[in-house]
């Protein structure tokens, strides 16, 4: 990949020196906190690394703001699904201990079952709280710094900037990618062969042994392949965790920090804010918790920065999913401080179904769009292209920096409207930790 010329960065090189110094210095430095899933304790001991060492860069007070988060929801819902999976199979095979009748009447509930209990429980694996009750709740905990130049309690423009230090559940096996595509592939045909098996029994019977030999091997061979791919595509243990490599984490903190540090690029009427999110890869909570916490920034500019594994760089413009847009205004600005730094920078394609199932759990922009902000994603989750390396991230860092000046040169303010401190979700937020 070219080389990123430092001349056109809008950041002295210098000051590009020291940040991606302190990138390299410090993501490595959260190494230590492997396995960080939602609620552990090494995402909070992570927490709190991220908490004292922005205080100790840019000596503006840091602060942890604690909240309940599910960490099993939305992608640890889906072992569940299998044991539902295998639950429903199991009451299929003991309908056929008894006579035309009672054995219609076992596999209807049979297929109730696995129905009902499906619809549940792909609602908590896509995020929706409804159920989330059931699975427990463990406390995590966001990172959060303000900046101003003055504290003369007027109206201020507030801007980002978002990362998040938790990691993602791994699976049982060692080549996750594998394991994902047989469970998009596997999973619905199983399935729907299952419901197929249901009814035909129910219409057929099972009175010769023919008859129950199809019904009974069929279900048996694909059934058990679509509880085995539902049960372990992800694993709720810690040590087959999928590693946060604290490089977004580190570039927005460097960001913020360029800013407190270089008041002069700081409009006086403009608020900067860094937000680390703990517990964001279980449903988006750290960042639904920000947003209930804080009705303040309903006219907040939003820059988030998710999974930077490679420095084949690019700007989410929606949840195609979820139908949730992003804004057009921040991703023009975003491709504007690119092209002006000669760093190039595509969009997540999203027109093809498959590449619709690519953002099956969304993205971090999801929440602060719904509640109103602008917002828009940078993410590099394309590990096929080449290993990140310093110049990867020099281009990620003058990006972020150039985004967030080009931002705060526009001129307007935020209206508020008198609905938009109502706006909330249903996170229950436990209280804010000062030490």
């Amino acid at each position: 990949m070219e080389a990123f010329d430092v001349t056109k960065s809008v950041i002295s090189a210098e000051d590009l020196l020291d940040g991606v110094d302190f990138i390299n210095e410090f993501a490595g430095e959260l190494a230590q906190f492997s396995n960080r899933l939602t609620g552990t304790e090494n995402e909070t001991a992570c927490a709190r690394a991220i908490r004292n060492r922005l205080h100790d860069e840019s000596e503006v007070k840091t602060r942890l703001e604690a909240y309940y988060a599910t960490p099993l929801l939305g992608r640890g819902a889906l072992p569940f699904l299998g044991v539902w999976y295998l639950a429903s199979l199991l009451l299929y095979y003991v309908s056929f201990a008894g006579g035309r009748v009672a054995g219609t009447l076992l596999t209807a509930l049979a297929l109730v079952v696995f129905l009902s209990g499906g619809v549940a429980l792909l609602s908590l694996f896509f995020g929706r709280r409804t159920l989330a009750g059931l699975l427990g709740k463990k406390v995590s905990y966001n990172v959060v710094s303000e900046f101003a130049k003055t504290n003369d309690g007027g109206q201020k423009r507030t801007f980002v900037i978002v990362d998040n230090h938790d990691a993602k559940l791994g699976g049982f096996f060692g080549d996750f990618g594998i394991m994902r595509k047989l469970t998009i592939l596997v999973a619905p045909i199983s399935a729907f062969l299952f419901v197929l098996f249901c009814i035909i029994k129910m219409a057929v019977g099972f009175d010769t042994v023919s008859k129950i030999t199809a019904l009974t091997i069929l279900p048996a061979i694909f059934g058990l392949l679509g509880v085995f791919a539902l049960f372990t595509h992800y694993s709720p243990f810690v040590r087959h965790a999928r590693q946060n490599n604290g490089v977004a984490t580190a570039v927005s903190m460097a960001t913020y920090a360029y800013f407190v540090e270089n008041t002069d690029r700081l409009p006086a009427d403009a608020k900067i804010v860094y937000v680390s999110l703990g517990g964001e890869n279980s449903a988006h909570g750290g960042s639904q918790a920000f947003v209930a916490a804080h009705p303040e920034f309903a006219g907040a500019k939003v820059v988030c920065v998710q999974d930077i594994l490679s420095g084949d760089l690019k700007i989410a413009e929606c949840d195609a999913l979820r139908k949730i847009e992003f804004s057009t205004p921040v991703v023009s600005v975003i491709r504007s401080s690119a092209h002006a730094q000669n760093i190039e920078i595509a969009e997540v394609p999203h027109e093809s179904p498959s590449e619709k199932l690519a953002s099956l759990q969304g993205y971090t922009s999801n929440a602060f769009a719904k509640n109103g902000m602008q917002t828009a994603t940078i993410i590099a989750n394309n590990t096929t292209d080449h290993v990140l390396d310093r110049n990867d991230v020099e281009k990620l860092f003058s990006l972020t920096v150039g985004t967030l000046e080009k931002l705060m040169s526009e001129t307007e303010k935020p209206v508020y409207s008198d609905d938009d401190s109502q706006k909330t979700t249903d996170m229950e937020i436990k209280g804010v930790a000062y030490k």
